[in-house]
């Protein structure tokens, strides 16, 4: 058993391992794809910063409207899974924005 500041402070460490990890991934192919989508440096930077802290804030949301559980094993399991979906809902909206205004070959 956990207390339930432990538990808060494992929950909030292993999402911030799991989205910082995402983020540090896709940093430079973002950065390169966004080079070619913003056609400047100033706006892909920017949007390549944005897409980064939003990789990271959507598990933190995710994960912050669950319940605190004090149990390890199910606190990890539960906490990995949000934070697993707060990356995947991030993506899935960086994938829809990045695909909607790429360029097509008619």
């Amino acid at each position: 058993m956990l207390t339930p500041l432990a538990a808060l402070v494992l929950t909030y460490a292993l999402t911030l391992g799991i989205a910082a990890l995402a983020a540090a991934i896709l940093w430079r192919p973002l950065r390169i794809l966004l080079g070619e989508i913003c056609g400047t440096e100033e706006r892909s930077r920017f949007w390549t910063v944005w897409s980064t802290v939003m990789t990271v804030l959507a598990p933190m949301l995710i994960v912050s409207i669950g319940g605190m559980v004090t149990d390890a094993a199910l606190l990890v399991r539960g906490t990995v899974s949000a934070a697993l979906t707060g990356v995947l809902l991030a993506l899935i909206g960086m994938g829809y924005a990045v695909w909607s205004r790429s360029p097509r070959q008619a």
